[in-house]
């Protein structure tokens, strides 16, 4: 009796170790996706305020199974969202709150899939995912992904969750113990939810597909080559119903989105046919050399340093998936699995299919290489090679006999590589990724920070330039307007527009104030004018490399008779063109800037707002020799303050740069037309011709 006790105390206290080591794991994953998460990512990504857009559709009642903005998204990621919104408001935490989430949650998950994959084997089954676990996170990658509102990240976890409980059945049937039929239906669930929160997750049931034929295939060939029974049955075989449940199970949860398919085939391959290998536009009538240099350069960005994904979006750019010492040890494991898949073992014939297997989706989405987002499905099985060497070897350096000092340093050099991995991740994303202004540009801080401004002023009636007419960014963090308003709605204090060739000018007797992000603006041909008496005042908001925001203001003018703010009497060359009852064409001006440029000033009076109007104009000037009717030049632009965001009885200036014909004819004259872009239809001031050209007056 009391050996039986000393057994199970001794059994209970190895168990509570590993529990004890899985729990710092836990910390060490939540520490790496949440520390300082209010700083990094800086701003709010494009991507993540779409989704946050299509949350928000689903707090106003319309959530759906599948959302067609932004090339298309599966809709359970921003069902995921909606209620971290409603508690957190619409702020980037909210949208990145669940990333952690899921992160921290697959750390777990691949602790219990490496449980159930060598569970057979005692020195792999405890150490292999504890170590599996830790590489996973602290992964620079996955610590990437997993502080990012983005759906990729979902994928990994998904994967973890239906390849462990498949293990966990197949383990159990084999073992002729525990409720098997409960497990493999349960991984079906997990595979059929996959699919509703990444395109490449689709995939994941296809190689569990391809697995069970393989390792049919493997049993056959061990029976052939040793003329015995082998000694596990191939699963097709042993669990041919319980198979079967979980693909019928994942079936019906997938149902909804393929009922979607079914009758909007077009969204089924819009994303990945506009990226596809087999999109013409992209292949350039070489497909297949096309594919092997995304196969090469998508493999090549695991192990090479400066090979890996260039996108800051997505990576510190050019840096590899593993450094050298981790990459070593991956192919140490690579090694190890070839062997054990020599002698029959089929949970490492799984993990070596994983990785080239779900990758496929990189071979095949070509219009960029290496790509980390498309590779999220290799996760976390690729983490168990560099596992598996680390833990052969440790076991080794124990089995070493007397010689015990090499068990000792064997444990050394497996802290210091995950440690080194560890400390390369920390120091690459929190002191190299982060603070850059790269970073901070591309993450739209400029977009939040306006924001942000605009949030401590809720009174303010500003013009606010970006580069993208409402950037998302902006209308999820301050309009918090669900995405199928996006293009509807009307804000009166906030008149957007691009800075770049277009700025709106107030009423008279009003003061204006601009808010100008990083990459729109002010533009600086605008001091080209003569008359431009420039803003009243001028200040900007820091940023990292860069001011953040600008923000400028005009003074109202003094009498009636004054013109526009920040403009004087002689500024432009007055015009009357009424080109609809909106819009008119005010004053036009040229001022030559390079022998073969000049750059055209227009200015516009707007009579107000037009809903719906959100395509807006574009304004073509040319040269037209009058003797041959012939146009010698032509210039197309935007204008860049659409109709939807016209204030009152206001002005816009706007100006294009015009190639100069190297010879310019006696009688050559200006002409210019605004084109509707929602229709294509030219407008029709009086005087025009058939195809909406007037002339502008001599002599400007």
């Amino acid at each position: 009796m009391n050996n039986k006790l000393f057994e199970h105390a001794k059994a209970l206290s190895q168990r509570q170790r590993e529990m004890f080591a899985l729990l710092l794991i836990l910390i060490v994953a939540t520490l790496f996706r949440s520390w300082k998460l209010d700083l990094f990512p800086p701003g709010l990504f494009g991507d993540e305020a779409v989704n946050g857009l299509d949350a928000l559709d689903v707090l106003a009642g319309r959530p759906q199974v599948f959302f067609p903005a932004n090339y298309g998204r599966e809709g359970l990621h921003m069902l995921v969202l909606a209620p971290f919104i409603q508690v957190f408001g619409p702020t980037a935490l909210a949208l990145r709150l669940p990333s952690v989430i899921a992160g921290v949650l697959t750390a777990l998950a691949t602790y219990w899939l490496g449980r159930e994959l060598f569970a057979r084997t005692r020195w792999r089954g405890v150490l292999v995912p504890l170590l599996a676990a830790l590489f996973l996170s602290t992964s620079y990658w996955h610590v990437h992904f997993s502080r990012f509102g983005i759906r990729g990240v979902f994928t990994p976890l998904m994967a973890a969750l239906a390849f462990a409980a498949f293990w966990r059945g197949a383990n159990q049937i084999g073992a002729r113990t525990g409720h098997p039929y409960l497990w493999f239906p349960l991984a079906g669930v997990f595979l059929g939810s996959g699919a509703h929160f990444y395109t490449a997750s689709r995939l994941v049931p296809i190689f569990l597909g391809l697995f069970l034929l393989a390792q049919w295939v493997l049993v056959w060939l061990i029976d052939r080559a040793s003329h015995r029974q082998p000694s596990h049955p191939p699963l097709l075989r042993n669990a041919f119903w319980p198979l079967v449940a979980m693909y019928g199970v994942a079936a019906i949860v997938f149902a909804p989105l393929g009922l979607f398919f079914l009758r909007n085939p077009g969204s089924l391959t819009q994303r990945a046919g506009a990226v596809s290998l087999f999109n013409p536009e992209i292949s350039a009538g070489d497909p297949l050399g096309l594919m092997w240099q995304a196969i090469s350069a998508n493999f090549l960005q695991f192990f090479i340093p400066g090979a890996g994904d260039q996108a800051i979006f997505y990576n510190l750019p050019g840096r590899p998936v593993f450094d050298l010492v981790t990459a070593f040890l991956l192919g140490a494991g690579i090694l190890i699995c070839l062997w054990a898949v020599w002698r029959g073992s089929s949970p490492n014939l799984f993990l070596l299919m994983w990785f080239p297997l779900m990758m496929v989706p990189t071979f095949l989405a070509v219009d960029r290489f290496p790509t980390l987002p498309r590779a999220l499905a290799v996760m976390p099985g690729i983490f168990f090679f560099p596992a598996l060497a680390l833990g052969e070897f440790l076991r080794q350096g124990r089995q070493s006999g007397q010689r015990a000092w090499l068990g000792r340093l064997a444990a050394i050099l497996l802290v210091l590589a995950v440690v080194w991995h560890a400390s390369l991740t920390w120091r690459d994303y929190f002191f190299r990724w982060g603070p850059s202004p790269e970073t901070f540009d591309s993450f739209e801080g400029d977009v939040a920070e306006t924001a942000q401004w605009l949030e401590t002023r809720p009174d303010a009636e500003v013009y606010l330039s970006t580069d993208i007419y409402r950037h998302p960014t902006f209308v999820f963090l301050h309009e918090q307007v669900p995405l199928t308003e996006f293009l509807t709605y009307t804000n009166p204090q906030v008149h957007q527009f691009d800075g770049r060739n277009s700025l709106p000018l107030p009423s008279q007797d009003q003061e204006a104030t601009y808010l100008f992000t990083h990459n729109a603006g002010p533009d600086q041909t605008l001091n080209l004018l003569p008359g431009w008496q420039g803003f009243s005042s001028m200040e900007s908001t820091p940023g990292p490399g860069q001011p953040a925001l600008q923000i400028a203001r005009l003074a109202p003018a003094t009498a009636a008779t004054d013109p526009p703010a920040g403009l004087s009497d002689d500024a432009l060359f007055p015009v009357d063109i009424a080109f609809s009852p909106a819009l008119r064409l005010a004053g036009v001006w040229q001022e030559q800037t390079k022998e073969d440029e000049t750059t055209l000033f227009l200015l516009w009076d707007v009579a107000g707002p037009l809903p719906g109007q959100y395509h807006g104009l574009q304004v073509q000037v040319g040269l037209q020799s009058l003797g041959e009717v012939e146009q010698l030049t032509q210039a197309s632009s935007e204008l860049t303050y659409r109709p939807t965001e016209w204030a009152a009885d206001g002005q816009v200036l706007s100006w294009s740069r015009v190639p100069l014909p190297p010879e310019i004819p006696e009688g050559t004259q200006w002409v210019i037309r605004v084109v509707d872009r929602a229709t294509g239809v030219p407008l029709q001031p009086e005087g025009a011709d058939k195809e909406g050209w007037v002339l502008l007056p001599p002599g400007f």
